[in-house]
């Protein structure tokens, strides 16, 4: 069956991301503060960052960059990104967002495969044409006057990476019309929630990641809102930022909601003007989200999407999905759940592939034609490779994704489902499940971050976990490690983990 969202559908903008943001702002809003950086308590206000990117968006143009001609931008959180993104934009130019702790020879391919004409960042690049992260303020405040462009909704506005967890990294084209649907939709989705006034959010999370770029910064300064970021997680800045500045919504992605429900530092005092928290980026359990709301006493709901997807396909609503759900189809979106490799839906209340349409979804892979056919039908249904069920309320529920899940005698054992359990010890900090070959037969796989002064044994925990699972799903292998391996929106590495040789084995 085809799932249908519960929100009111919404208007697609037909206009750019920097018109969207920027077309109806009135003197007042002009006035209001627009980002903040937690680091410096630097700030600029919404008629300020308009100035700052028309004048960058001139300098773009008197570097020869014109409509379509791609930037890579590689600067972490500060107002210099955002200044320099939306200059790029309003140059009628398309970003290609870099992460910020990629290395040279990383930045230096991706700068390649993109095409771009010119790199914005913190990486001396001998071959590309450059303007260094330190220079965005300094030439956006020469007054230079922003070029004359006509942009039209299916013009190229953004070239972000995939993220290569689970194979090559491609080039996601996504036009100001996905983009500035999905700013329409994410607020719509808030809404809902009852976020519908000007209030203080926080975004420490990458801007160079569609989550960050387009959830919690575009979107956010869409909806007029306070946006305090930092340039990188530091968990003392980032508790400390909640009381200073009035928080009133974060942003955060699951390690993040682990730290807080184990970390002494976390008090209700530090959050008491925090109402919701959105977590994205990866799954969070029920029990942890749980855990989260009792102790500083906040109301916690996810959201669910990909880069190709712009990014957001699904949003909770506070009070009303469970916080371990990820919600209900978004606005003006449709979703089906479809067995794994081929097209046919699963029956309800089976789990399955979930399947999304909408204004949102990507043009497809850049230069890619055999990749995009892959998972994109001629009809507009993106395949996202997650693995989902739906409850009788209409929400969805990660399981897993189709290409971790481990493959134990020929039952599918969903990695995040032995994670979500392994958190709930009190004695287990981190963890994190991959399915490894031993004796030519796939066994889930467990790696144990321990609390500090812990003496807890694989076997113990292999007992543990056994006592509340089917027998397929039980944890074979135990391997202890000081820290799991994630990228910087929080998702588990875990081709770094099965790279690590089983005990008895040569490396």
């Amino acid at each position: 069956m085809i799932y249908t969202s519960p929100f009111p559908s919404v208007d697609i903008p037909s206009t750019s991301i920097f018109d969207l943001i920027f077309g109806g702002l009135t003197d007042e809003e002009a006035s209001w503060t627009a980002v903040t950086e937690a680091t410096t308590d630097a700030s600029v206000t919404y008629g300020e960052l308009r100035e700052l990117a028309e004048s960058f968006a001139g300098v773009l143009a008197q570097r020869g960059i014109g409509k379509g001609d791609v930037v890579s931008l590689q600067i972490p959180n500060t107002i210099s990104y955002v200044v320099a993104l939306l200059g790029i934009l309003r140059a009628g130019a398309v970003v290609s967002p870099l992460g910020a702790l990629l290395n040279q020879s990383d930045v230096e391919k991706f700068v390649s495969l993109a095409d771009a004409k010119l790199y914005v960042g913190t990486t001396d690049l001998e071959e590309t044409p450059q303007v260094f992260s330190s220079e965005v303020l300094t030439l956006a405040s020469g007054n230079h006057p922003a070029p004359a462009v006509e942009l039209a909704p299916d013009d190229i506005a953004a070239i972000p990476f995939s993220s290569g967890t689970t194979g090559l990294s491609k080039g996601v084209v996504l036009a100001h019309r996905q983009i500035t649907a999905n700013m329409a939709q994410t607020k719509a989705g808030l809404e809902a929630s009852g976020i519908t006034q000007r209030i203080n959010i926080l975004s420490p999370l990458p801007y160079t990641h569609i989550y960050g770029l387009t959830t919690s910064l575009l979107s956010q300064l869409y909806g007029r809102h306070h946006i305090v970021t930092l340039p990188k997680f530091d968990l003392p800045q980032f508790i400390d930022a909640h009381p200073k500045y009035g928080i009133n919504l974060t942003f955060m992605a699951p390690p993040v909601a682990v730290v807080l429900t184990k970390h002494p530092a976390v008090t209700p005092e530090k959050f008491a003007t925090t109402n919701h928290i959105i977590c994205a980026a990866a799954p969070l359990d029920n029990q942890t989200a749980r855990m989260l709301e009792e102790r500083i006493d906040v109301t916690v709901f996810q959201g669910y999407g990909m880069t190709e997807a712009a990014p957001l396909t699904h949003l909770g609503v506070a009070g009303k999905t469970e916080p371990g759900s990820i919600g209900y189809v978004g606005p003006n979106t449709q979703c089906k759940l479809l067995e794994l490799d081929n097209d046919n839906e699963v029956p309800a209340g089976e789990t399955g592939e979930i399947v999304v349409k909408g204004p949102q979804v990507m043009v497809g892979y850049l230069n890619n034609p055999e990749a995009t056919a892959a998972v994109l039908s001629e009809d507009g249904w993106l395949r996202t490779g997650d693995i989902a069920r739906v409850a009788e309320d209409g929400a969805f529920y990660i399981v897993g994704r189709a290409k971790e899940v481990i493959k134990y005698k020929g039952y599918q054992v969903p990695p995040a489902e032995l994670e979500a359990l392994l958190l709930t010890h009190p004695e287990i900090t981190d963890c994190g499940v991959v399915g490894v070959m031993r004796d030519g037969l796939e066994i889930p796989r467990a790696f144990i971050v321990k609390t500090e002064g812990s003496l807890l044994t694989a076997e113990e925990i292999m007992a543990w976990v056994a006592e509340r699972v089917t027998p397929y799903k039980k944890i074979r292998a135990v391997d202890f490690i000081d820290e799991i391996p994630k990228s910087p929106t929080g998702k588990i590495e875990r081709l770094k983990l099965q790279e690590i040789p089983l005990e008895g084995e040569s490396a």
